[in-house]
Order: C-alpha cells, then structure tokens, then sequence
C-alpha cells in the first residue's frame, strides 16, 4: 500500500494549442488535396467493371464484388460487400479510390434504398476522411498521411463512361458537402445487438454513463474491423442515448475526427461542474510518430449532454483513461492501454496524484465502478478484479475464479440507472473480429459481491424468445443445426456436477477459447439449482453480417452470449 499523500504523479495536464497548430501548415495544405464532387450516374444493369470518373489520383468505378481475387478479402471482410448482392447474385459496387493505402471507399449497389435509375453521388476528399456516399448510404475512410497522396496541383477531371449525367469537381472541398446529422433522431430499430446504418459500419468498444436521467452509450464508430486508416485502426466516438432504455436516439457524433492524425482510444464519461464529460485517448501513434503531435488522455464537455466541444488538453499519458466520479466527490482515473494498473485521484481534471498502484491487473479500457460500497474492475477484454471497500490494497483478482462476468462480450463497461441498477455494455465479436454489435446487461449482485447477468426488462430482443425448462441435477443441451450444408451444429450445455455452462461447435477439434472472442467458450461457478429452472434463447439472423447470434438467459441469473456464421435453424434439445 502507498500512502496517497506520500507520492504524486509528475504528469500535467499542457494546452494542445501549439500541437494543433502543426494540422494545418501551410505543408500539409499543400501535399494533399481537399475536394467534393457531386454526380448525378445511370447505375441501372451492371454486368461489369467500368470507369466512370477521374480527376488526379482519385477515381471512381463500378466492380463486381468477389471476382477480383485480390481484392477479395476486402470483398467479404472490409468493405461487407458480398452480403448485399443483387436479385441475381451478383454484388456490383460503386467505388473511390485515392491511393494505395487506405484509399478505398465504396457502396454496394444492394444496399441502397431505392431502385430509382438515376443515383446521387458525393465523393468528398478532407483532411480528416475521405467520404462516398450515394442515395444517403456512406462509408468513409483515411489515408494514415496526407504524404501518401499523389496529388497535383493541376489535376484535372475526366468523364470516362455516358452513365455519368452530370457531374462538379469544386476545390477545396465544399463546406456542406457531407450530410452530417445536427439533431438527434429516434432510433426505429431494436437496440438489442444494433448496428450503424452503413452496410460496413460497426460497434466498438463502448462507454456508458448516466446525465439528468438519460443513459447514455457512447461507442467507437468501426469500420473495416479495425482496418481504417491504412489497416491501424481509426476510430471516433458515435453516442447513443435513452431516458427508459426502451426509446432510444442517436445523436451527432460526440468527438468526430477533425485531423489527420487522429483516432480516439476508449474512455469513459463523468460528470464535473454540473457538467457531462466524455473522456477518451488519443492514440495519435498509430498515425504518426512524430513527438510534436499529442499523445494521451484528454476530454470533451457538454451541458446538454448532446453537444460536445473537446477541451485541448492532454491531462495524462495514458491512451485509455477512465476517469470516474468518487463517492468522496473527488475524480478518479484508472490507467489503461498497457500501462500497469494504477488508480489515481484529484480534486479536478488533472494533476493526479496515487491513490493505488496495487492493482492485481492491468492492460486496455479499464472501467471501476462501485455498487452498495463494493467496488469492480474491468480491464478489457478478460480481466477483473473486486474490493469489499475499494479502500487502497484491498484489490483481488478475480480474472480465473469463474467470478467475472464476462459471458461473451468484449470490453464492457458498466453504469448506474434508476434505482441502485446497474447497466451493462459491451460489443459482440464480429465473425471477421474486432467491432460487431452492441448488446445490454443489467448486473446481479449477490449478497457475498460476485456478480450475476440477467436480460434488461425493458430491452426487448429483435427475434422470438425461445423458452426450455432444466431439470435440477440434469445435465441440459440444445442443439442448432445450420441451414448450411457441411457447417457444424452449435450445442449449448449446462452440467450442473461441474456447475459449467458452455457454447461449442459439434466437432471433434473443438476448444475452448476466451469468452470475448464469441466462439467455444465456458463459464463456471453457477448456482446450483435446487428446483426446475428456465433456460431462455434467442436466436438472431443478422443479414447485414449473414451470421446468427444465439443468446441465453438462465434462471435470470447467468446470461451467455455467441456467433456463427450463416443461419441456424430453431434450437431443439438434445
């Protein structure tokens, strides 16, 4: 144990303003291009790849998806385009490239909304992404440095095919090009494992916190599976809220990407001043190496919780920071993103000093949060400690005990609501890895401080709830057969000896792996069952991903969560 007052920190928080300044140089000005152009293109009976437009080094093309085998990861993994093909299976997309790295954007035609002839387009070049949308549907991308653009000063546009009606070039680029939402709008979806709009767009790892009555998801808007940005992995804080957690919205992004150099590193929100706060880290890194741009923990604030202004400051150099409110009204911060564990405190945004530095784990995306004096740590994907006090030293590890409550999401984060509740968030492993959909907990805290999952009552799932009763003493199983040919049922297992419960494909290689990856997994230490018990199943099909999710409830105790590829038909048991 360390005497808090004994040592501090020497980290300070510093103005960002000189750092900021380096983005807009007259430098980077000039070696990349900022441009819109809008098209009005004949996008009926696509049979082949066809040029439609160039102005420099930015192109724009028709290609049939899947037939490339070059592109074919990209095909199926990336860009999603394969799970949108057309009445005749084929899969044409429109796409913009811009250079070698991280320069291809592109819709596939199945996903847009109307069948009308003639198609809108916007292809949109700024320093911070580089944008297609057609018809409303986008995807976005950027290039790791505006370097890596081959651009001239002269570059002139060219009309390649009689598909293209019409058509603008305007540099630089338009101010208004891009339709970005300025007011919330109702989410008409189930939020049970939602996903964004755009047929590539994904979940990351999420935040969660409670302001004047409203809960509140922030979560880092993914594409390409951590592939943006020339495959390091960019990301920006998208924001979800509700008052009931039964209607949601979805607001303006909370902290978009505003230069070249930015992706954001999972945080946490907190409330200081009577205001909401949003912390987050800038993992400038994997961008640049150059010491000149910030690197850290900073925040934004808003008082309206919508509306966030960033507050230029670096005010630690960890590049996933939980900062959290304490009940002695002091802030806390919990050091993420490889550092060791450490908790420190201060009377304001910065100049921490320690509080802890016993902390049995360390690692990524720490989340604390106490619940009737007893405190929790999450940290990432597979680690968790407790305290009966939160008092320093006093921290276990409870990562290999069949205590933690991690049963198949990855990274979650957890916030109070309504009455002594807690909330649950995290994301679902995507069969092509990291983003994927988001899904909700309510926590269960026994009387000895271990924890149980349930369903929340007001979140309903977006498929039928399927519902068996076990037998106390029995061991249970369902078995789900997949509606494709040679693909390996899933059978879900609960052995009530070894008070085990498992997900695991029907085959004969079959292991066990961590929970978060979603696939064959186990969770221990479950109740033993004195009387028959429900076992609750929903079963998802989600086109956008053409994979089905599986989602299990026991006895309102114990919930587990799960993937596969392709569709699945009704659970029976075995």
């Amino acid at each position: 144990m360390v005497n808090s007052d004994e040592k501090a920190t020497t980290v300070k928080h510093r103005p960002l303003a000189a750092a900021l300044a380096l983005c807009t140089t007259l430098a980077a000005q000039a070696a990349a291009p900022c441009f819109t152009v809008k098209l009005r293109l004949d996008l009926s009976d696509v049979k082949a790849d066809e040029a439609l437009y160039e102005v420099g080094c930015a192109k724009l093309a028709l290609r049939m998806a899947g037939q490339n085998k070059d592109l074919k990861s990209y095909d199926d993994r990336s860009g999603n385009y394969l799970n949108f093909p057309m009445p005749d299976g084929s899969c044409p997309v429109i796409e913009a490239t811009i250079c070698e790295i991280g320069g291809r954007v592109g819709i596939p035609l199945g996903a847009l909304p109307r069948a009308d002839v003639i198609h809108d387009v916007t292809i949109n070049f700024a320093l911070s992404r580089w944008t297609i949308i057609v018809d409303g549907v986008r995807d976005d991308d950027m290039p790791p440095d505006p370097d890596s653009i081959p651009w001239t000063a002269d570059a002139k546009e060219r009309i390649l095919s009689p598909r293209v009606k019409k058509a603008s070039f305007s540099s630089p680029a338009l101010a208004d090009a891009l339709p970005e939402t300025p007011d919330s709008r109702r989410i008409t979806r189930p939020i049970q494992y939602w996903t964004p709009d755009d047929p590539n767009a994904w979940v990351g790892d999420v935040a969660v916190g409670s302001f004047k009555g409203r809960f509140h998801v922030f979560y880092l808007f993914d594409r390409r599976h951590h592939g943006s940005g020339g495959g390091v992995g960019r990301h920006y804080f998208a924001h979800l809220s509700s008052s009931d957690l039964v209607n949601w919205e979805e607001h303006p992004a909370a902290v978009p990407l505003d230069e070249w150099w930015t992706s954001l590193g999972t945080g946490t929100p907190f409330l200081y001043e009577g205001k909401l706060h949003l912390a987050y880290g800038l993992h400038t890194s994997r961008l640049t190496k150059d010491p000149a741009y910030p690197i850290g923990a900073t925040y934004a604030v808003s008082e309206d919780g919508i509306r966030f202004t960033p507050s230029r400051r670096i005010v630690h150099a960890t590049q996933n920071p939980t900062i959290y409110n304490r009940m002695d009204g002091l802030l806390g911060l919990v050091t993420g993103y490889g550092m060791p564990g450490t908790i420190l405190k201060s009377d304001h945004i910065g100049d921490w000093t320690l509080y802890d530095d016993t902390i049995p784990i360390g690692g990524d995306c720490p989340c604390l949060f106490e619940w009737n004096g007893r405190y929790y740590l999450f940290q990432g994907f597979t680690k968790f400690a407790y305290s009966p006090t939160g008092e320093p030293g006093t921290f276990v590890n409870w990562t290999d005990t069949g205590f933690a409550p991690y049963e198949g999401l990855s990274v979650p984060m957890v916030a109070p609501f309504g009455e002594n509740r807690r909330i649950m968030a995290g994301w679902l492993n995507h069969i092509h890895g990291w983003g994927g959909w988001l899904v909700f907990r309510e926590l269960i805290q026994n009387p000895d401080g271990t924890l149980g999952t349930k369903w929340v009552p007001e979140i309903a799932p977006p498929a039928p709830i399927q519902e068996f009763t076990a037998q106390p003493g029995r061991t249970f199983s369902l078995v789900m057969a997949p509606e494709r040919e040679g693909g390996n049922p899933l059978i879900f297992t609960i052995d009530p000896a070894a008070r085990t419960a498992a997900f695991s494909d029907d085959a004969a290689d079959a292991k066990f792996e961590a929970a978060h990856l979603a696939g064959n997994f186990c969770v221990t230490n479950l109740p033993e069952f004195a009387s028959a018990y429900s076992v609750k199943l929903v079963q998802y099909w989600d086109r956008k991903s053409d994979a089905t999710i599986f989602d299990v409830e026991i006895a309102c105790v114990r919930t587990m969560i799960c993937r596969r590829a392709g569709k699945f038909g009704k659970a029976e048991t075995k």
